[in-house]
């Protein structure tokens, strides 16, 4: 049922799917099958012919040399995380009280008493604050005699009930996890909305009553409280999944480590004429694929981890080139 749901994706969104939403493990195996694809190609075209040991000898060695240091990166990942997650009860004291300072402000208390825990359920109550004051706020202005004040404030509040109600679509379809949440809020702008409920204020002050005055700075304070959650769901999306990526990295480099180690000493053990027999020529492409497979799984997740970091890099009330570009995703 997953595999099915990962090719509907792919077939919706083939770009999205590879750089965003696709499944990592997924994507390393299309990865490790297009090796085995263009090796065995090259060998079954004739253009490439196994039968120099010295080569070949040479070409395992490096591959695990460069696994080698893959364990190496993954050792410092590892230290760094671990890094992060220490601290004194003081210090982590602290956290949590900024964290819970952080949700008190963000919700509104008369109308929720309990603040949910998920990433999920957080941001689906911000974002029908957001939805409720915009409904306000288009009433409050739909009487205006004003009517430039009524053609910019119900282009507003329409573009951004649209974007709150596609990212509360997306997050139902989605899921409850840290990425799944993340994943909605990638392709927002919030620092270009709030610019433009800033400049409706400004170009109809004297126009807008004190409610719907009141009534923009509660949405322009909404919107960076999510800008702060997105931010702050990034950072433990990060956290989890380098810790993954260390996993995952350790078992393909310990599998090609293995493989690439054991095929080394075959060779190394036959003589030269012996060599074909003792490792025939048909295994080399696979063997150079396992070899090439920690490679596959660290540019299947530091992919995602890339477009996520640029997707994000700004936070309100700035905004930067790659943020504005949406890459299709």
């Amino acid at each position: 049922m997953v595999i099915v749901d990962e090719l509907n994706d792919l077939r919706d969104s083939p770009t999205r799917w590879v750089f965003l939403v696709g499944s990592r493990p997924i994507l390393g195996i299309c990865l490790f099958v297009g090796f085995l694809f263009v090796f065995y190609g090259l060998w079954a075209a004739g253009l490439v012919r196994f039968t120099n040991q010295t080569a070949i000898l040479y070409i395992l060695s490096s591959l695990v040399g460069g696994n080698l240091t893959l364990v190496t990166l993954v050792i410092s990942i590892n230290q760094v995380i671990i890094s992060r997650q220490l601290g004194s009860p003081g210090e982590l004291r602290e956290d949590i009280e900024k964290v819970n300072e952080y949700r008190r402000q963000a919700i509104d208390p008369d109308r929720t008493e309990v603040v949910p825990v998920t990433p999920s359920d957080f941001l689906k109550l911000l974002l029908e604050s957001i939805r409720r004051d915009l409904q306000r706020l288009g009433g409050l202005t739909a009487s205006a005699d004003d009517e430039q004040l009524r053609a910019d404030t119900d282009d507003i509040v329409t573009n951004l009930t649209e974007h709150v109600d596609r990212v509360d679509r997306l997050i139902e379809g989605n899921g409850a996890g840290t990425f799944d949440t993340l994943s909605a809020l990638l392709t927002t702008n919030y620092a270009d909305r709030i610019y433009q409920i800033r400049r409706l204020r400004s170009r109809h002050r004297e126009a807008l009553s004190e409610s719907a005055t009141d009534l923009t700075d509660d949405i322009v304070s909404k919107l960076q409280e999510i800008d702060v959650a997105r931010q702050y769901f990034k950072t433990l999306y990060i956290q989890t999944e380098l810790a993954y990526i260390s996993r995952v990295l350790l078992y393909a480099g310990v599998v090609a480590e293995v493989v690439l180690i054991s095929s080394l000493l075959v060779l190394s053990s036959a003589g030269e004429t012996a060599a074909v027999r003792a490792l025939p020529s048909a295994s080399v492409p696979a063997i150079a694929a396992v070899g090439l497979l920690p490679l596959a799984v660290l540019f299947s997740y530091a992919l995602r981890l890339a477009v996520v970091t640029q997707r994000t890099i700004a936070i309100t009330p700035f905004t930067t080139p790659e943020q504005e570009d949406e890459l299709h995703l």
